[in-house]
Parts: structure tokens; sequence; C-alpha cells
């Protein structure tokens, strides 16, 4: 054998332990990723966010930089009562009919 192979035999062992290593790694890369544990705190992560990015969604509607924001909330309650008023009126009128 001659120098010339034998450094072509050590390149291409080396070739062939630098791709193994890669390998490895993206095996083991990927065994973590599939994980149920990886699964579930990425999924966890995920609705945490969901739920973060709606409650300050859902702050900016009734808070601003001016403060609470009265006019919203006054809005949203006289809502509420209209919509309670509402029920009691249909409810009380249903019991009426029944009793027809």
């Amino acid at each position: 054998m001659s120098e010339r192979d034998s450094d072509q035999t050590a390149q291409l062992k080396a070739n062939i332990d630098a791709a193994r290593i890669r390998l490895a790694q993206g095996v083991q890369g990927l065994v973590s990723e599939v994980h149920p544990a990886a699964i579930k705190n990425t999924t966890a992560d995920a609705v945490k966010a969901g739920i973060d990015a709606r409650v300050t969604k859902a702050k900016a509607l009734v808070v601003d930089d001016a403060g609470i924001r009265w006019d919203r909330i006054g809005t949203a309650a006289i809502v509420a009562v209209g919509a309670f008023a509402v029920f009691a009126v249909l409810k009380l009128f249903v019991r009426a009919l029944r009793r027809s």
C-alpha cells in the first residue's frame, strides 16, 4: 500500500467517522423531538403563548396608555344588563304562555 493510498484510506475513515457523528446527532435530535415529554412541553408552551396573546389582546380592549377605558367597560355593562333583561322578560313570557 502506497503512502497515497494510506492518506486516502485515512481520509475515508475520517469522513466516515464525521458522517457517523452527524448521523448520531441527528438521530439524538429526532429522538428528543418526538419524545412524549418534549411533545408535551412544546404543546404546553404553544398553548401558554396563545393564552398570553389573547389575554394581552383582551386587556388592550379595556386598558390603554391613558388608563382604564371606562367607556368600553360601561358599554359592556349596559350590554350585559340588557341581555339579562331580555332573558328575564322572555322567561316571564314563557311562564305566562304555559299558564294559559
